[in-house]
């Protein structure tokens, strides 16, 4: 037919222009193909991994390149990297497989996830990129984060700082607890540097290197005892604050000798000796005394002389009736014959 004659003259023509018609097919020059030599061939032909349309490639999914010879990268890398070998080299400040996400910095040091250019770092390690050692609670903004250790400020202790301090760390003799140092037994004071006193001197004194300087009125190991005045002089011992005085000594603080029997409440002691009042003798006031002492010329028994032989009055002061001389020994008859010898003698 007239339609047939055409046809087949416009693919002679055709092929006749862009190759040979050999037993009825076109062998078509290079650069053509095609059953009638009329499409443009494609670089490699493609590869064998995508479609030659109008002469150019249309690559199957993970080809790229004017011959798909190349390997793509997801997304074209977004136009923020090169793609090398199928793989998305990113430019700076960009990461992941797509180059899509905004990148941290040092890649968070492999210690944390990187999250829209921010850093959210593995437990223990802290900083814009994950590089330092985090300390515990932040050492709740009380200290320095050295290396994750807390160096602690002024008044602050433990390994996050949590606690109050106790001065000087209570010289590792007691407990700090709330910023105040519980002491072990034998130790005192806010650091308790200080040797404890018994009984807190049982606030009646001051601690002085572990023992108690008491207050006046007190004494004792612990001032629990009231003082005696004087310490009582160290001649006698001191009971609820009264002096129990040696034998002795007597007085407030034992300070005074004292007299025998008191002096029998008869007469005042001075120094150890009794002044007994009239009427009483030493040597503690108990006897009565007798006139003049008896002249010492007889012995006083209960208030009354017994004069010795040749004495007689209540104080022994007289001769007995017939004696005469100093010592009331001789004789009056004997006395007179005597003078008229000598006057006879004279004579």
């Amino acid at each position: 037919t007239y339609s047939a004659a055409v046809g087949f003259f416009l693919h002679l023509v055709q092929c006749v222009l862009m190759g040979r018609c050999v037993n009825g097919q076109c062998v078509c020059d290079p650069g053509f193909s095609g059953p009638d030599c009329s499409e443009k061939p494609c670089p490699g032909n493609c590869n064998n991994r995508g479609r030659c349309v109008n002469g150019q490639c249309v690559c199957n999914p993970g080809f790229t390149g004017p011959d798909c010879s190349k390997k793509a990268c997801p997304d074209n890398c977004n136009n923020r990297g090169r793609c090398v070998n199928g793989k998305c080299v990113c430019d700076s400040g960009y990461t992941g497989a797509n180059c899509a996400e905004i990148a941290c910095p040092g890649n968070c040091n492999n210690r944390g996830r990187c999250v829209n250019g921010q850093c959210f770092c593995n437990p223990g390690f802290t900083g814009p990129d994950c590089s330092k050692k985090a300390c515990p609670d932040n050492c709740n903004n009380r200290g320095r984060c050295v290396n994750g250790q807390c160096f602690c400020n002024p008044g602050f202790t433990g390994p996050d700082c949590s606690k109050k301090a106790c001065p000087d760390n209570c010289n590792n003799r007691g407990r700090c607890v709330n910023g105040q140092c519980v002491c072990d037994d034998g130790f005192g004071g806010p650091d308790c540097s200080e040797k404890a006193c018994p009984d807190n001197c049982n606030n009646r004194g001051r601690c002085v290197n572990g023992k108690c300087v008491c207050d006046s009125g007190y004494t004792g190991a612990n001032c629990a005892e009231i003082a005696c005045p004087g310490n009582c002089n160290n001649r006698g011992r001191c009971v609820n604050g009264q002096c129990v005085c040696d034998d002795g000594f007597t007085g407030a603080d034992c300070s005074e000798k004292s007299c025998p029997n008191n002096c029998s409440n008869k007469g005042k002691c001075v120094n150890g000796k009794c002044v007994c009042n009239a009427g009483f003798a030493a040597p503690d006031c108990a006897a009565k005394s007798c006139p003049n002492n008896c002249s010492n010329k007889g012995r006083c028994i209960k208030g009354r002389c017994l004069c010795r032989r040749g004495f007689t009055g209540p104080d022994c002061s007289q001769c007995e009736d017939g004696m005469t001389g100093p010592n009331c020994d001789t004789g009056e008859h004997l006395l007179l014959t005597e003078i008229r010898n000598i006057r006879t003698d004279w004579l």
